[in-house]
């Protein structure tokens, strides 16, 4: 009963540690002529798509490049 309790206890506070947060997403920025917005993923190739998507679709040349990300 005790090692079942603990092995419990061990996989919940694993889970806690490893698990993937909002605080552990790359935030991206991408500006064009006029507009500029942010795009969030886990993965940081996933944020830059939706920036520059986000992005492309208000400028008005349909450009837009990275600003940074993090």
């Amino acid at each position: 009963m005790m090692r079942t309790g603990l092995a419990m206890l061990a996989v919940v506070v694993a889970v806690l540690v490893c698990g993937a947060s909002d605080a552990s997403a790359w935030v991206c920025r991408a500006g064009g002529l006029g507009v500029s917005t942010f795009g969030s993923s886990r993965s940081i190739e996933r944020a830059k798509i939706i920036a520059l998507r986000r992005c492309e679709r208000g400028s008005a040349l349909h450009v837009c490049t990275i600003i940074y990300c993090r």
